[in-house]
């Protein structure tokens, strides 16, 4: 009898910011806002489970467009110890923005860069990430 392997291919269709900043959550958010033109408005938080059992909230922002069909979210990638996305370390906080023509890509991370907080940002490939799947819990 033939085997068959079933195999999912999950797709991440978002462009995905890092940034590294040197201030409070609310106020990156609000700078964020004012850059891009936005509003994201906090939601619950993310929670993160560590290897010890630790319980981590990271703390989570959303805005969406309804006449582009565009979603922006803002998480706190960096909790104490705790990580969002373990492998991105240099990134205090991450903008993930669904995949659409009408992102200017370059134009945000332009931006996002001009914001006085903001030490470092940059644009971070999602498929070479181990902990992508983190990315569906904010969907």
């Amino acid at each position: 009898m033939a085997k068959f392997t079933l195999r999912f291919d999950e797709e991440y269709p978002y462009y995905l910011i890092g940034i590294n900043a040197s201030a409070k959550d609310y106020r990156i958010c609000w700078s964020i806002n004012k850059a891009l033109n936005i509003a994201l408005k906090r939601e619950d938080s993310i929670d993160v489970h560590s290897k010890n059992k630790d319980i981590v909230a990271h703390s989570y922002f959303v805005y969406t467009n309804e006449e582009l069909n565009l979603k922006f979210r803002l998480i706190e990638n960096k909790r104490g110890n705790s990580r969002f996305l373990t492998e991105v370390q240099q990134a205090d906080y991450l903008l993930i923005i669904d995949e659409s023509e009408s992102v200017d890509m370059e134009g945000i991370l332009k931006k996002i860069k001009e914001i006085r907080q903001v030490l470092l940002a940059f644009e971070i490939d999602i498929e070479n990430l181990k902990n992508k799947q983190n990315l569906m819990l904010t969907a």
